[in-house]
């Protein structure tokens, strides 16, 4: 299991949608902006890769509920 299993994907989410209301104001500070893009990328990034992990977590648990099947309607 990779390292993206400790991540939160409800509490970045969280976190992105405090970013964007903060993206939502009138008077932001670039530099500030910059920070906070550059924090919202991370997350995205790091949520791609958490998904796609329990998105294969998924595949392996079907395949294998698939091959246990299989092997009792054989003997079955």
């Amino acid at each position: 299991m990779s390292k993206s299993s400790d991540f939160n994907l409800k509490k970045a989410f969280e976190e992105l949608e405090a970013l964007n209301e903060w993206f939502q104001r009138e008077d932001i500070d670039l530099d500030e902006a910059l920070d906070k893009f550059k924090r919202g990328m991370e997350l995205v990034r790091q949520a791609k890769e958490r998904l796609k992990d329990v998105e294969n977590e998924f595949e392996t648990v079907k395949k294998s509920l698939e091959e246990n099947s299989g092997e009792k309607e054989e003997n079955g």
